[in-house]
Parts: structure tokens; sequence; C-alpha cells
């Protein structure tokens, strides 16, 4: 019976949602244009002012690709708030808790770096690009031309020495 029990509870949860519940919402954080591609310099599709309800169709990277006003187009992930669904307000509490415990340094505010839109199964996918690897090979400086540019510059050599464990700046 326990078995049979477990077997219902975790087909429930391994059941793949319809695409309306997987709709993704949002609200734009501030004034800013909507791209064509999800690039800086990429041609503008529109714009969005701060508090316009967007529905999130695609994420790349640091962009998400919005459907904002009748037009569609990608803004960065920074810009946007996650609404909450029905589902996601525990979850979103608890994340929320959470975060308010972790502070830093004398001013009592949270420091966090890195991209938002980063799911679990995108880290869980990840896998190494031997091209672009490869590439990152290539922009190497030779060490004899990068101290000859820097004497042609004026910098000097240095030696730093380390600190010894438990020492003090």
């Amino acid at each position: 019976m326990r078995r049979a029990l477990t077997l219902i509870v975790l087909a429930c949860v391994t059941v793949p949602s319809t695409a309306a519940d997987a709709t993704e919402r949002g609200v734009v954080i501030r004034n800013g244009d909507i791209k064509v591609q999800p690039f800086l310099d990429a041609a503008p599709a529109g714009n969005v002012a701060a508090n316009d309800a967007v529905t999130i169709v695609d994420r790349k990277g640091g962009w998400v690709q919005v459907q904002a006003a009748g037009k569609t187009g990608w803004i960065r992930t920074l810009n946007i708030r996650l609404a909450a669904t029905d589902g996601a307000v525990a979850h979103q509490t608890s994340v929320a808790s959470a975060a308010s415990m972790l502070r830093t340094g004398s001013s009592g505010k949270t420091v966090t770096t890195g991209v938002k839109g980063l799911g679990e199964e995108d880290l869980r996918n990840a896998s190494v690009n031997l091209a672009e690897l490869d590439k990152l090979g290539t922009l190497a400086v030779d060490p004899g031309e990068a101290t000859a540019d820097a004497q042609k510059k004026g910098l000097k050599e240095s030696q730093i020495d380390y600190l010894a464990k438990g020492g003090k700046k």
C-alpha cells in the first residue's frame, strides 16, 4: 500500500505541466527598449514602461523573450520581476525569508553577482563547449610579447610575497 501511494505521488510530481501552467508572467521594473535579438546592440522592437505586464516566452542567458503590449522582443532578465503564481507563493515566501538572512559587511545589505534566469535544470544540463574552449586558447599572448609590451608602456614587474597562513594585511 505504501509503495503504491509513493508511486502515485511521484507520478503527480513528475507529470509535465500543461502549456497554460508553464506560462511565466512578469512585470517590467524600469522603462526601456525590448530588442529584436538578445544583444545590447540589437535593433529595438518597441518600448516597455515600468509596471507593464509581460508574458515570458523564452530565456537565453541574461535575457528573456517577452510579449508585451502586442510586441515580442528581448529584455534583460534583471529588468523583469517575476509574478507569483498560486503554486509559487509559498516557495517564493520561503526563498525570500531565507534570502533575508544573508547579510554581508556592516551595511547589512545582501550582495549577489550572477545572471538571473538560470534554473536548476539549466545547470544540471550544462556541458563543456570544446570549440569555444579551443577558441579561448587562441587568445593567449606569448609571455615575451607581453613583457616587451609592458616595458614599452612603462610598466614594471613587482614581486609580492604571499601572506603567511593566518597573517594580516
